[in-house]
């Protein structure tokens, strides 16, 4: 097991200490810090996520901005290797794909879109470090969309003990601009 692998299978076990109830309560902190800050508000279009179970919440999030006139484009997993980027309208338009996650089926849009006027990545991860360096979950569909996205900023989302001292890192790792917990 790699030095990621573990890292990925500690923060697993981190996670299964805390109850629904203090999960929740760190995911509304978190997502209330998100749409408050002056990024997010200032933006025309945010590339956002919709969680898993063991990530911070977004689901409430992609339809709150979406509801405050934002384009909210949130990834679809197109092949083994790479996401296209989808906006979302509505839940009628989001539906099961790969690996169990709701993904948009409305319009696709260019990945150029988000090197346009006011853009920001919300980005999830397993962990992060103080850096804003990211641990995935070992796909690399992140590094690959964030490669294409050299100017967009962009913002980790996770509970607080998914910051970590150091995350291993590769060439290729795109560190994000802030982390919020």
């Amino acid at each position: 097991m790699n030095d990621k692998q573990l890292l990925r299978k500690q923060i697993r076990e981190k996670g299964k200490q805390y109850s629904p109830c203090e999960l929740k309560a760190w995911a509304k902190e978190a997502c209330g810090m998100l749409m408050a800050h002056e990024r997010v508000r200032e933006a025309d279009t945010v590339l956002l996520y919709w969680s898993l179970p063991d990530e911070i919440n977004t689901h409430e999030l992609v339809r709150q901005l979406a509801a405050n006139g934002k384009h909210v484009l949130l990834p679809k997993v197109i092949n083994e290797t790479d996401m296209s980027l989808h906006r979302f309208t509505s839940m009628e338009e989001m539906c099961e794909g790969s690996y169990g996650i709701m993904e948009p089926t409305g319009e696709m849009v260019d990945v150029s879109i988000l090197q346009e006027g006011r853009a920001v990545g919300v980005i999830p991860g397993m962990a992060f470090d103080k850096e804003g360096h990211r641990l995935g979950r070992g796909k690399g569909y992140y590094d690959r969309l964030l490669s294409q996205c050299k100017h967009l900023y962009t913002i980790g989302l996770c509970y607080p003990w998914q910051i970590v001292e150091s995350i291993p890192t590769e060439a290729w790792d795109k560190a994000m601009d802030e982390v919020i917990w």
